[in-house]
């Protein structure tokens, strides 16, 4: 890890060298926020949506931010991507206390923190649990708050997963680190509308409009879990797994139907709508 490029309020250097205050409110309070952008042989993919989803979490917490000074020190970390799959992780945190404090100081400095990893994204099928979800309940803030993810996501690690498939009173919400979509038993794809308890993916947007107008468009509204039971295939999106699908599900009857034509269709619609992306960013 010493070699990992990273960035501290402005000073490009190594992650080893990094020195962050422990009265920063990233660590004492979470008061913080981030965004992970995937690099495919150096090309970003949606940087500018990626960018405007960190403006909304900025505006929803009140931080005040250079963007111009964010955006550039994320292309710097970008640079040593050249030519290499990875991402650049990028966090803003409201700055750090004199004194460990709920009631933050109007003049304190906005912190800025990132670093660029190197990285193989996956591209087999993974295992998941069901789960309540028990998250904070603005999780559309890209907030690095992720406690609940984070516990239920390591009981799922137990028993042999790698994801978790949340929901509310029988209905899905996402899943610990992706948005989820899956097709119900007539064929339709479906995933959960967005709300203050389900963050816009990046990559679920590219999906629902590539899909739009199709014979495979996307219905969003409340998804019942009992779904999941006669579901022919479910899987995940996400920056960094772009469309993964789920071999089982945990507290369901769901088993992944290998070769599924509707799946192998929709991956190719993604996987068209993901290149153009790519080639646009050029």
């Amino acid at each position: 890890m010493t070699d990992i490029p990273a960035i501290y309020q402005g000073k490009l250097q190594t992650l080893d060298k990094i020195r962050i205050s422990p009265l920063s409110r990233a660590y004492t309070f979470s008061d913080s926020i981030y965004e992970v952008i995937p690099y495919f042989s150096g090309k970003p993919l949606c940087f500018m949506e990626h960018i405007d989803r960190m403006k909304q979490s900025a505006s929803e917490m009140g931080l005040d931010i250079n963007y111009e000074k964010a955006i550039g020190e994320i292309k710097e970390l970008a640079n040593t991507l050249t030519n290499h799959d990875g991402y650049v992780y990028y966090q803003i945190s409201r700055g750090v206390d004199l004194v460990r404090s709920h009631l933050y100081q109007d003049d304190l400095e906005i912190e800025r923190f990132g670093y660029a990893m190197p990285a193989s994204f996956p591209t087999s099928a993974v295992s998941a649990m069901l789960c309540n979800d028990e998250r904070w309940g603005r999780c559309n803030i890209k907030s690095t708050s992720l406690l609940g993810n984070i516990l239920a996501m390591n009981k799922a690690k137990s028993l042999g997963c790698q994801e978790v498939v949340m929901h509310k009173d029988g209905f899905m919400s996402e899943a610990g680190a992706s948005n989820v979509f899956y097709f119900d038993a007539s064929g339709a794809v479906r995933t959960s509308s967005l709300s203050e308890n389900i963050l816009p993916g990046i990559t679920r947007e590219i999906l629902i409009k590539a899909l739009k107008d199709g014979p495979y468009c996307v219905k969003e509204g409340s998804c019942a879990i009992s779904d999941f039971n006669d579901s022919p295939c479910i899987w995940l999106t996400s920056s960094t797994k772009g469309m993964l699908p789920l071999t089982n599900l945990i507290g369901t009857d769901y088993k992944l139907e290998e070769n599924y034509s509707g799946y192998l269709e929709v991956s190719k619609l993604f996987n068209a709508a993901m290149q153009s992306h790519l080639e646009a960013s050029e």
